[in-house]
């Protein structure tokens, strides 16, 4: 009787032991990826209070998981929307967590190389953290944090099936794979050493992602919005008239929204407008701009060039106010501002507004769009 009670506490002990090194999984887990899922949805729409009592809950249930650190991060980055990565403090302290949830998973991947939610939440990291390299200017480790990015895509585009979530960065390598050297055959030959894409599929998984993804449902909403928008497909407009509606209180993605609009001469549109002026009450100094850069867009749209160039050269005048970030406002700026004088038969003006517009990230396709307009 002794020797059968020793063998069952040994084994209750084992038990115990194998069960407190099994990672905890939160597809498993229905109430934690319920509080995650009303946490991002929280990000979305600006409600930072909510989303704090909610983390308090979600620590408690998954203290260990790396989707925790992950969610502090995204956080940050949705507070300080739009990001300025130039921001030493902000930065710092978003690496903080991404650090600690690639800490997490790494652990838990060496344990386990098959590993899904850790190899999922590393690849959001991962991807944060090239983006801030990137847009810092730290080219080489923007370059090896890039490295790591694409070897967990493509890892993730064989885990689609058993964890929906990589329907999200599978979609943005099979449409950008091929969308990108059909738009800059200048990187054809370099892009030939990664494998195909397929833009259909890409598409059909972010559709998939925007409808069902937990943590990366706006951000699919996004990268579709503008998809669209490349071939003039009016799913854009819809994609953007929605996104202003469901995040009313999202002064960012409004914002991105309207740009898209502006693709389709719609700034001009009364209802659109409302959209513009509400930007303008903005207690943030950029979104304040940014409504009447968006004003001046619409004056153009108008063919008003005179009140468009008038109110485009106050925002310029005005753009250092908002520090780093004016290199969001900037491509439209200098690429309207560029086509007026053109219009006006300015050289000089149009050759300076030219120049400095096709320095920034956009500005060849913003001129090139204005420029086919008016033909």
């Amino acid at each position: 009787m002794l020797r059968t009670l020793y063998i069952s506490l040994l084994f209750l002990f084992l038990l115990s032991k194998s069960t407190a090194q099994t990672p905890k999984m939160l597809w498993e887990n229905d109430d934690a990826l319920n509080i995650a899922s009303e946490i991002m949805d929280c990000y979305y729409h600006w409600n930072f209070k909510k989303a704090d009592s909610l983390l308090v809950r979600y620590e408690v249930m998954m203290p260990k998981h790396p989707s925790l650190p992950l969610l502090k991060a995204l956080e940050i980055y949705w507070e300080n929307s739009p990001f300025d990565y130039q921001n030493d403090e902000t930065v710092e302290k978003m690496f903080l967590h991404i650090n600690r949830c690639i800490t997490i998973s790494e652990s838990r991947i060496s344990k386990n190389k098959s590993d899904k939610e850790a190899t999922y939440f590393m690849l959001l990291a991962k991807s944060l953290k090239a983006r801030a390299y990137n847009y810092r200017g730290a080219t080489w480790k923007a370059v090896n944090e890039a490295k790591a990015v694409y070897n967990l895509t493509r890892k993730g585009m064989g885990y689609t099936e058993e964890l929906p979530e990589f329907n999200f960065s599978s979609g943005i390598y099979n449409y950008y794979r091929e969308f990108y050297p059909e738009k800059h055959p200048i990187y054809k030959p370099f892009l030939t050493f990664f494998p195909s894409g397929n833009k259909d599929l890409g598409v059909k998984q972010l559709v998939y992602s925007m409808k069902s993804s937990v943590f990366a449902s706006a951000e699919a909403q996004k990268y579709l919005m503008w998809i669209y928008s490349h071939t003039n497909s009016q799913k854009s407009v819809t994609l953007a008239k929605d996104m202003i509606s469901k995040y009313d209180d999202n002064e960012w993605l409004i914002f991105e929204s309207l740009l898209v609009l502006s693709n389709y001469n719609m700034l001009s549109d009364s209802i659109i407008n409302l959209e513009i002026l509400k930007l303008s009450d903005s207690k943030n100094n950029f979104f304040s701009l940014s409504s009447k850069m968006l004003l001046g867009m619409k004056y153009y749209e108008m063919q008003d060039f005179s009140q468009s160039k008038k109110i485009l050269l106050e925002t310029e005048d005005k753009i250092d106010q908002i520090s780093t970030r004016k290199t969001y406002l900037q491509p439209y700026i200098f690429s309207y501002l560029k086509s007026i004088y053109e219009l006006e038969g300015n050289q000089e003006l149009m050759k300076k507004y030219q120049k400095m517009a096709s320095n920034t990230m956009y500005g060849d396709e913003i001129m090139a769009r204005l420029y086919a307009s008016r033909q």
